[in-house]
């Protein structure tokens, strides 16, 4: 067990620094930020309040290492022996010494690094001293008893275990081993400690400066290799100074006589131009004054070359021949063409004309063609609306019958009913006797039960038989009590509006609409009239 059980190594984190990319820049740790694990160690990382876990999946650009405030490496190895000592009394002189090993297991890495667990020892003293009674077990036993003071703690280290949770900070504690020590036997224990720790300790410094000594003699070998690799690498840009350097004179002594060169050719160019500039001038000064003198006669240019030796007087003499015939001949073709465009203007004055009258006659026949479409279409339009107002009027006198049709149907189920229901109420008179004790006009009774009405074509709707029954029970009934029935009783019905009214005027009788008659010829057309002479 190591002195930092159970925690291996902390570290606290900074800002985290930012990688460029090819646009963006994103923060994120180097590799180094992120501590090694064994295969029983997990990392365990604080963000804020939290903290989680990381069995080592985590990269050094994720989000939670970069958001992290810190970072703990913890062991979860199973069953850690932790050896803790506690002085027990005795009954004599002198205490006991009981060492009790403890397997300990990290089973909340989470709980252990937010409980600070930094010592085990010190927390497995503390849980000792919780145990009730611990310390008294050896109060009552005589010094050299330690069988018996060992019984007891570990039944009493048993019993506590069992009755309470094992688990303390995130620690699964298991006490695996009790054992009591007499003074005696705890001094031995204490000194064998001491010349074991200073073993370790003669044995750990011995390996230091062997480790230095290597070190140091593994310093000094780099730098000597740092010095020759150095040497090395001052010879090398030495020679490489002195190549430079040479080719640098090199390239100053070529481009010196380049540019001596180029001067050179350009101060010869120079002279060989203004040379030839002067001829030239003096070509065309000459030029200039035989221009002046001569202008654009042509015999005397020919005179000049003639003077000149550039031509002879018989070539002088063919050439004035030469220029008389040109000159007759471009006379002759002038003429030639000027009669050809006045004949061609003439024949193009003409087709103008000729094309103008063609025009002007086809859209007089256009015109015309217009004109007809629309006289044709608007006797169309006649014919077609005198059709249409003649079948308008067709349907309605078709539509008025079958109106006079439904309206007679209708007032014949009236009188139906009214007839059925008269014969109900005399069956209904007769039945209550009111023709046994005193002489009653049936007849009468009957004719005056009700006039038949002559309802209009809604007079009839749901339920109407039933109120002329019901009101007619009512009215016979109180004849019946007031000892009479009287004769001048009929029913009427409150709730139609043709009880009382005129009858309904028969449509079939009733005249048309008036603009249904007025048949107007003059805008039917010669096909509208001929279609209805044939009608």
């Amino acid at each position: 067990m190591t002195d930092t059980y159970p925690l291996v190594d902390q570290r606290v984190y900074g800002r985290p620094g930012r990688r460029r990319g090819l646009l963006t820049s994103r923060p994120t740790r180097t590799e180094d930020e992120l501590p090694l694990l064994a295969p029983h160690h997990v990392r365990v990382f604080r963000t804020g309040d939290d903290y989680i876990e990381d069995p080592g999946r985590l990269h050094a650009d994720d989000h939670l290492v970069v958001t992290a405030s810190s970072v703990t490496v913890v062991n979860c190895r199973v069953g850690v022996p932790v050896v803790v000592e506690l002085p027990v009394p005795s009954a004599g002189q002198g205490s006991f010494t009981a060492r009790i090993t403890f397997d300990c297991t990290v089973v909340d890495a989470p709980s252990v690094v937010r409980d600070g667990v930094t010592d085990v020892h010190e927390l497995l003293l503390g849980y000792l001293r919780s145990v009730p009674g611990l310390v008294e077990d050896g109060a009552d036993q005589p010094i050299g008893e330690t069988t018996g003071t060992r019984d007891r703690i570990d039944a009493r280290l048993t019993g506590y275990q069992e009755m309470t949770s094992d688990v303390v900070s995130g620690l699964r504690i298991v006490a695996s081993g009790v054992e009591v020590l007499t003074p005696e036997e705890f001094a031995a224990h204490v000194e064998e400690v001491k010349r074991a720790r200073l073993a370790a300790d003669k044995a750990r410094v011995e390996a230091e400066l062997a480790a230095q000594q290597a070190r140091a003699e593994h310093e000094q070998r780099m730098r000597a290799e740092k010095q020759r690799i150095e040497a090395a690498r001052e010879e090398e840009r030495h020679r490489a100074e002195l190549a430079a350097l040479e080719e640098r004179h090199r390239q100053d002594f070529e481009n010196m006589r380049t540019v001596y060169e180029q001067a050179a050719g350009s101060r010869t160019q120079e002279h060989e131009l203004l040379l030839q500039a002067r001829a030239n001038g003096f070509q065309r000064n000459q030029a200039h004054e035989d221009i002046t003198s001569v202008g654009d006669d042509p015999v005397a240019t020919d005179f000049l070359a003639l003077r000149s030796g550039g031509l002879t007087a018989a070539e002088i003499a063919e050439r004035r021949r030469a220029d008389e015939e040109r000159r007759d001949t471009k006379a002759e073709e002038v003429a030639a063409l000027q009669r050809e465009y006045l004949a061609k203007r003439e024949a193009m004055e003409r087709d103008d004309a000729r094309a103008q009258l063609e025009r002007d006659e086809r859209r007089h026949e256009l015109n015309r063609e217009d004109r007809r479409a629309d006289s044709t279409a608007d006797r169309e339009e006649r014919s077609r609306r005198w059709f249409q107002r003649r079948e308008d009027r067709e349907r309605r006198r078709l539509e008025n019958r079958e109106d006079a049709r439904t309206q007679r149907q209708e007032h014949q189920e009236w009188r139906d009913r009214v007839l059925k229901v008269q014969h109900d109420l005399t069956a209904r008179a007769i039945s209550r006797g009111h023709g046994d004790d005193r002489p009653v006009d049936v007849g009468a009774l009957i004719s005056n039960v009700g006039e038949t009405p002559q309802p209009g074509v809604q007079a009839l709707t749901q339920g109407r038989e039933d109120e002329v029954q019901r009101v007619t029970a009512e009215r016979l009934d109180r004849a019946t009590d007031d000892g009479g029935y009287p004769a001048d009783a009929t029913v009427t019905d409150t709730a139609g509006p043709s009880a009382a009214g005129a009858p309904a005027p028969d449509p079939v009788t009733a005249p048309d609409d008036p603009e249904s008659d007025s048949d107007d010829d003059s805008d039917i057309g010669f096909a509208g009239l001929e279609e209805r002479r044939g009608d």
